[in-house]
């Protein structure tokens, strides 16, 4: 008989609508089980700014933290530019022929340090810290900014280790769900599995399967921040396999 388990789950804390969790009570008594995300759904109120996120810099020997402070969903170019361009001896500079930022200093100024999605709005994600910028010269930024999503995943525990490299950082992370779609400020965002192609069926013990936990996060493996509730179903069913190595499954 071919015994299937559905579950649906939704995430409830609004402080952190990307993450779900839920208790699994398995009904069979095996020792292993198959399981995958099948869909996933939400509305793509994703913020890329907050009053947290800021960009420290450090000129003269004098320390400067510039904050976003308005939280923003969604940018245009020029909005990008109203917010940055706070100080006149640093100024950012869009070039439409390349779709990048440069930016123009009179003064010698370091940017020591910055927030991930900061780095994502203004193009600087990677490029290694400290940004040393001598005075009367520009600085083109070869990365495009990140203002929609293109690529997402969902990271639990229990998912296949992928290792990544990220600047000099190395990642391990527990990859579910990949998710290969754009988002669009405020429309829904929906992501059956089993239709884009095959989703990641993870093969684990019975006993650490009684609690799951996911987490959306961005192609660099950071937490997003979504405002409003996220949807997964979820498909088990027993293994008749007993060979625990072989997590990845057709």
């Amino acid at each position: 008989m071919n015994y299937k388990m559905l579950v649906s789950v939704q995430s409830t804390n609004a402080d952190e609508y990307n993450k779900v969790s839920v208790n699994l009570d398995i009904p069979w008594k095996c020792k292993y089980v198959k399981y995958y995300v099948s869909s996933l759904s939400t509305l793509s109120n994703i913020l890329l700014t907050n009053d947290e996120d800021y960009i420290e810099m450090s000129s003269d020997s004098v320390p400067i933290k510039a904050y976003f402070r308005t939280p923003k969903f969604s940018y245009t170019i020029k909005e990008l530019q109203s917010v940055l361009n706070l100080m006149s001896w640093f100024q950012w500079e869009y070039k439409q022929e390349t779709r990048t930022f440069q930016i123009k200093t009179t003064m010698k100024t370091t940017i020591t340090s910055l927030t991930h999605r900061a780095a994502l709005v203004t193009g600087l994600y990677n490029t290694p810290l400290p940004l040393e910028l001598p005075a009367n010269t520009t600085y083109i930024i070869k990365d495009i900014p990140i203002l929609n999503h293109t690529k997402l995943y969902l990271v639990s525990l229990q998912g296949n280790a992928i290792y990544s490299n990220i600047g000099e950082q190395q990642y391990t992370p527990s990859v579910i769900g990949t998710i290969n779609t754009f988002t669009v400020d405020k429309k829904p965002l929906i992501y059956d599995f089993e239709t884009e192609g095959k989703p990641l069926k993870i093969k684990t013990y019975t006993d650490s399967l009684k609690f799951l936990e996911l987490s959306l996060v961005d192609f660099q493996y950071q937490p997003i921040l979504l405002k409003s509730p996220l949807f997964i179903t979820i498909k088990i069913k027993p293994s008749n396999s007993t060979d625990i190595n072989d997590v990845i499954t057709k």
